[in-house]
């Protein structure tokens, strides 16, 4: 028989957690399961990739927000503005109706940004579980009040990372004997075939440094603005591009003010989304992961995969997928006078770099991420 699951998210824009859910649903098998996503508040953004045309037909998908059109703003602002001011969650009304009368095996909360109070008060499931993508102890936007106003409702806390799961247990106590681990999903030949298309870097200045993040808080792009900085005062030419979202306008001015004051016009190039992001990977000198904090990389396990080695900052995420100067390079601290030192010392020691590329051939890890999901499944 099969097993009925819905998830539920806010938007599903191209990010390492929607990439994850994304790659879940194109692995798992319509033999097995009958899902429904819905998809509470997608709203248009510049220079974002939506993601749900890329899900798979069988999969039954409720895009709350379509019908609303150009006043889906509208609706998105007055709805923070009734949770802000009445501490009160809003919802469509094609939402609610969407789960109506229907009964799951296992219904997600994805994603510590979404309120759990959905699935808890609108939804009938034997089991429901909260998906968690972030160091929770330490991401400054989690309010714990929220994230767990409605635990009496949720069986499991779903973690994506052993040190993010335990580093969890012991700030918050009452997740203790309800966490599980399931790592994120890579579709790891369709990345190898991608990564083969063809790019002409050439235009630009050995090293090649990648970075593949949205433009957001956690990523430090101002930091990492800093570090290029550092290595063009010590006389080290390079080209760092950069692949992402950068819908946050507020956040890229002021990106592009410090490109300014630092004088990194050359050297620092935005790309904004590509559909296609694997074939700079593929020929890059290194890709580049320098967040705050970061539970599991999709991007560290991306370039893994296609055998290009990831210099990053000590987050938990990168301490559990990295083992430094074997199969990537991580740096001591998330200083940024450090961050340029480990660079250089990369760039400056090209054996290391073909050690750790010899180290990542053959490397996967889907298998196991499968496994772990179904034993979730299985989880009381």
């Amino acid at each position: 028989m099969k097993k009925k699951l819905l998830f539920v998210i806010t938007q599903f824009y191209k990010g390492g957690a929607e990439m994850a859910l994304l790659n879940l649903f194109q692995t798992l098998s319509p033999e097995q399961f009958e899902i429904d996503f819905l998809v509470l508040d997608q709203v248009e953004l510049l220079n974002a990739e939506s993601l749900l045309p890329q899900i798979p037909e069988w999969i039954t998908v409720c895009d709350a927000a379509k019908r609303e059109g150009k006043f889906k703003i509208f609706i998105k602002v007055f709805f923070k503005f009734v949770k802000r001011v009445m501490k009160k969650e809003l919802y469509r009304f094609t939402a609610k109706k969407f789960v109506k009368g229907k009964k799951y095996d296992v219904a997600f909360s994805y994603g510590e940004w979404l309120s759990p109070e959905f699935i808890a008060v609108h939804v009938i499931a034997d089991r429901k579980m909260i998906w968690i993508h972030t160091d929770i102890d330490k991401a400054d936007y989690i309010d714990e009040k929220v994230l767990f106003g409605f635990d009496k409702y949720y069986t499991k806390y779903i973690f994506v990372s052993e040190h993010s799961k335990n580093s969890a247990e012991k700030r918050f106590s009452l997740l203790k004997g309800k966490t599980v681990l399931v790592h994120n999903m890579c579709q790891e030949e369709k990345i190898r075939s991608k990564a083969l298309e063809q790019v002409n870097l050439e235009e630009y200045t050995r090293p090649v440094l990648l970075t593949v993040a949205n433009l957001r808080e956690e990523k430090n792009y101002k930091r990492q603005l800093e570090v290029m900085w550092i290595l063009k005062k010590r006389k080290i030419e390079f080209t760092w591009l950069c692949i992402g979202s950068t819908a946050n306008l507020f956040l890229y001015q002021q990106i592009k003010e410090l490109i300014k004051k630092y004088h990194l016009e050359k050297e620092c190039i935005f790309l904004g989304v590509q559909k296609n992001p694997y074939k700079f990977m593929a020929r890059a000198d290194a890709v580049m992961v320098l967040s705050d904090y970061e539970s599991w990389s999709l991007v560290i396990t991306e370039a893994k995969i296609i055998g290009i080695p990831v210099i990053a900052t000590p987050t938990s995420g990168a301490k559990e997928q990295l083992i430094d100067k074997e199969t990537g390079w991580v740096i001591p601290s998330f200083e940024a006078d450090d961050i340029a030192d480990g660079i250089e010392e990369y760039l400056k020691n090209p054996e290391k770099k073909e050690k750790i590329k010899e180290n990542l051939k053959g490397f996967s890890n889907n298998l196991d991420i499968e496994e772990e999901f179904y034993r979730v499944l299985k989880e009381r």
